[in-house]
């Protein structure tokens, strides 16, 4: 973790926030280096009433910055019409003043070098899963309040984190393959540092044309006990309209990425799983106004540390772009577990800056 003070940051979103919309993105020329430095600003007002199993539900109300982030990417011409690429990607709270009275958190994201040419993507460092890759795609709200894969865990755990089993696999080298008619491959493998030296790898299939998009995904985390997961999904879209979705099969991975498995249990040992989880969504746009609603299920898993561990959740948000780079938007979203327990609900209002 990475601090800056107050007064620095003070500066920085000084400078976003005053410069034009079409001039927001810096984009520097230089020794044969074309560098981009971009990003998104994210702050909305939460309301959330949260209850656990023997208590009442209370009410939590405060300001996130959600998942705002900065990156700084780029690109050099090398030889054989091969590109050199990398990318240092950060996230950020412009509302969180960190550990200290004149400090705010700073952490890292996607971190990595790589080539690009006719031959495909290939990358070294840490990145998105294609797991994770194609989850984003089927969440609008993405990293706002409203994400399908944060609140109300309608996208599994596979599609958060930074690890080694995670969203965002580290010690990683990920291969994508060539666009033909639509239609492309990717593949990774991480390299686990343990002793065990159980690596990770994962691979999928997509395909993208006007009218819809499809994809399916295996993820296999490398372990001796149960650690596989399996998804596919897609898109319908035309008129302003698309409706959109996934199913996720959990054969162990979702189950030890939601914390399902027993406390006495290890990757190694996992017998735990069928915590499938799957949504469908429904969004509309309509010259500045985009409605979405979504609406999903997690599966009781076979063999977890508790009965009825799934849950139903969903979600119903309205944004307002006032730009291409400024949109505001206003939502409810809910959970209901299966073992009865009280559902936890939220309410928010929040703005998104992109630059």
């Amino acid at each position: 973790m990475h601090y800056l003070k107050k007064w620095q940051w003070f500066a920085i979103l000084t400078l976003i926030f005053l410069s034009p919309p079409n001039s927001l993105a810096v984009e520097w020329k230089g020794s044969d280096w074309n560098v981009n430095l971009n990003g998104a600003l994210r702050v909305s007002y939460n309301d959330d009433d949260i209850g656990t199993e023997t208590a009442a539900k209370t009410s939590n109300k405060y300001l996130s910055g959600n998942k705002s982030h900065v990156q700084l990417t780029g690109s050099r011409a090398l030889t054989m019409g091969i590109n050199g690429i990398f990318k240092t990607e950060w996230g950020l709270d412009p509302t969180d003043n960190g550990e200290g009275a004149e400090k705010l958190s700073l952490y890292d994201m996607d971190q990595y070098l790589g080539l690009e040419g006719s031959f495909g993507l290939l990358r070294v460092g840490t990145m998105l899963t294609p797991y994770m890759q194609t989850g984003i795609m089927m969440d609008p709200y993405r990293r706002d309040a409203l994400g399908a894969r944060f609140f109300p865990k309608i996208q599994s755990a596979l599609h958060t984190g930074t690890d080694k089993g995670r969203g965002r696999t580290t010690n990683s080298i990920r291969y994508d393959s060539p666009t033909t008619h639509g239609a492309g491959a990717q593949f990774f493998y991480g390299i686990d540092q343990s002793d065990e030296n159980n690596n990770s790898f994962g691979t999928g299939l997509t395909f993208d044309s006007e009218y819809f998009s499809l994809f399916a995904q295996w993820y296999d985390n490398g372990e001796p006990g149960k650690d596989e997961a399996y998804k596919f999904g897609g898109e319908l879209k035309g008129g302003g309209a698309a409706l959109f979705g996934q199913y996720e099969f959990d054969d162990g991975l979702i189950s030890i990425a939601e914390n399902l498995s027993g406390n006495d249990l290890t990757t190694e040992t996992n017998s735990t799983d069928g915590a499938d989880t799957w949504h469908l969504g429904l969004k509309y746009t309509n010259g500045k106004f985009l409605i979405i609603g979504q609406y999903g299920q997690r599966k009781n898993s076979k063999n977890g540390a508790m009965t009825d561990d799934g849950l139903t959740g969903w979600l119903l948000g309205l944004s307002v772009y006032l730009d291409k780079t400024f949109y505001l938007y206003t939502g409810y979203t809910q959970r209901d577990y299966n073992n009865d327990r009280d559902n936890d609900s939220r309410f928010c209002l929040g703005g998104t800056l992109t630059f």
